[in-house]
């Protein structure tokens, strides 16, 4: 099969997998002002640029009105994962300019949801304390690598920001952290070399 058809269809199993990726994080999921909130924390992706994309301010309204409702799709999108299919196609649809690719990476994905969590932070981001925690493990585990293979770690970010909230927010953390081991509650005091995740990497310059 030639390089010229491979790209078309390597374009148009990414647009089907962008898609089922959205779907699966509006079900379920709560509105705001008529649009789901997956519509509204493109507003968090800087890579996302459609005229009709949300401000971010308008993210983090649309986030503190859902409150509580929000925690479950912000907690899929911290643990999305791209598969290497999905790298190699991202790769041909971006030797093309035809076909605009709503497509958005994992780890644009996982950014999002850490702005959101941070919008929250004081507020109902407390409720998610354990579920984060079991995200920090994994991400110090390795299970989600950013572009070069090193280990992501936003939960991880939101938990030390959680930590900051006051004494009542840094005991709940301390807590699940010992009940769900102390790996990770050696990260979430900061990371190893000293340094925050500074945002998603453009796949595009890979």
């Amino acid at each position: 099969m030639g390089k010229r058809l491979w790209i078309p269809l390597g374009v148009l199993l990414l647009a089907l997998l962008g898609a089922a990726m959205w779907q699966a994080l509006r079900q379920p999921a709560p509105a705001y002002k008529g649009r789901p909130l997956t519509f509204w924390l493109r507003g968090f992706d800087i890579s996302y640029n459609d005229p009709r994309k949300p401000s971010f301010d308008e993210s983090v309204e649309a986030v503190r009105h859902a409150g509580t409702n929000a925690l479950p799709t912000l907690l899929r999108m911290l643990r999305a994962r791209d598969s290497d299919l999905k790298h190699r196609l991202t790769r041909l649809a971006q030797k093309q300019h035809l076909v605009r690719i709503g497509y958005v990476s994992a780890d644009h994905q996982r950014w999002a949801a850490t702005q959101a969590f941070m919008a929250l932070l004081g507020r109902e981001a407390k409720y998610a304390i354990p579920q984060l925690v079991e995200i920090s493990r994994e991400e110090v585990a390795g299970v989600y690598p950013l572009p070069g293979g090193r280990p992501s770690e936003y939960a991880t970010e939101v938990l030390e920001l959680l930590k900051q909230q006051g004494e009542d927010a840094r005991r709940a953390v301390e807590t699940a952290f010992e009940k769900g081991g102390r790996v990770a509650a050696t990260k979430a005091s900061g990371n190893s070399n000293g340094t925050r995740n500074a945002g998603p990497t453009n796949r595009s310059s890979q």
